[in-house]
């Protein structure tokens, strides 16, 4: 397998210019720029510049709108609001932007009243979920973020609900951030499925075959071909090992998303519903027009002394560094402190791109007619 690598300035200079280049403000360049080099620099590949050219700039991509275009330069609107909550439209635009929006407005709220809670409905695409909650730990807060879809007739690689057959929901991560004293910030960014769907993708495209259990086909059999993936299995499995847990994650999450931000609606407008979109629709009347987002931030000092409540995790933090590992392990590590360790090493030894990444960038910067340098790149592509 190739790998060549490019400097992360050089990189974010150039996801920054074709995110122009493709109709999106200043603005919005650099808040969807900062989320996907967030995720790559992390080793969140998933979610990261591999997805630039199929997510959010192709024609087809616009995950989230049944036409897969993004609308460039629309606004965030706020529809419902009050000093500690709010509910948005993102009107079809950028998921990665209007999401960064619709957090700092909690942050907002939670700096002038303690809390601050906003939904978005009518949304794309936005990425990596930790990115969101990690921003509120800059202000001394615990951020949550979560985002979800519910297929009412089914779609292909979304995740079935335990016991059922259907593919119906999608992989609805949850995200939740605590800022510590002198380490990195406690995040946990997990899909309710057993993977995301994203990983099915990369590991095609790698050529690599997935672990039993992952995901079921057509037959509703586990399958280790990514390229006969039907189903995605919630987080526990499909059928034990506590899989309904999974589900019921999955559920709750979408309730915070589609259903709190009013993305699940009665006669919605068919060509924002995603999935088998049967006329005239669901028997219940109800479907879900574009993804749903949910963006939660708690100020630290309405609990606590800011500073004891980080030294104090900060402390289980290094009990839990200093406890036994298990063999195969150097040492037990929570959430956050793995993408932390990799992106010190990237942001010293640059970001590696597979060859199917490396296509995708040459194509873009063709496209646009943007340089792209790589580290063993002497011409430019």
């Amino acid at each position: 397998m190739t790998i060549r690598r490019i400097s992360h300035d050089r990189l974010r200079v150039f996801v920054h210019d074709v995110f122009v280049a493709s109709g999106a403000d200043e603005l919005d360049a650099a808040s969807a720029t900062d989320v996907l080099m967030w995720a790559s620099l992390r080793g969140v590949d998933t979610h990261g510049v591999r997805n630039l050219k199929r997510y959010y700039i192709d024609s087809a991509g616009g995950v989230g709108r049944r036409d897969g275009v993004i609308c460039n330069g629309v606004p965030l609107t706020v529809e419902r609001d009050s000093p500690t909550t709010a509910t948005t439209n993102a009107n079809g635009g950028m998921g990665l932007s209007a999401s960064v929006k619709a957090m700092n407005l909690a942050i907002e709220k939670a700096t002038a009243h303690g809390t601050g809670v906003v939904t978005v409905r009518n949304s794309t695409h936005f990425g990596a979920a930790g990115y969101y909650a990690h921003m509120a730990t800059q202000h001394d807060m615990i951020g949550f973020a979560s985002t979800g879809y519910l297929f009412p007739n089914g779609q292909p690689k979304a995740v079935a609900p335990f016991g059922g057959l259907l593919p119906m929901l999608s992989t609805n991560p949850l995200a939740m951030a605590c800022p510590a004293g002198t380490g990195p910030a406690f995040v946990l960014d997990m899909s309710t499925s057993v993977v995301p769907v994203n990983r099915i993708e990369m590991l095609e495209e790698l050529g690599k075959a997935l672990p039993l259990g992952w995901a079921l086909d057509d037959q509703h059999q586990p399958t280790s071909d990514p390229a006969t993936v039907e189903k995605m299995v919630p987080l526990g499995g499909a059928t034990e090992f506590g899989g309904h847990k999974g589900f019921g994650l999955a559920i709750a999450g979408w309730i915070l998303t589609g259903l709190l931000s009013g993305a699940w609606r009665e006669n919605p407008d068919p060509n924002r519903v995603l999935g088998d979109n049967k006329s005239p629709g669901p028997d219940n009347g109800f479907a879900q027009e574009g993804i749903g987002h949910f963006f939660a931030a708690l100020r630290l000092d309405r609990f606590g002394d800011p500073d004891t409540i980080k030294q104090g995790l900060d402390a289980m933090i290094q009990t839990f560094n200093e406890s036994p590992p298990a063999p195969g392990f150097d040492c037990v590590m929570i959430p956050g402190q793995p993408e932390f360790k990799c992106m010190q090493n990237r942001l010293r030894d640059g970001i590696p791109l597979t060859a199917s990444t490396v296509s995708d960038l040459s194509s873009l910067a063709e496209q646009f007619d943007i340089t792209l340098l790589l580290d063993d790149d002497n011409t430019g592509t």
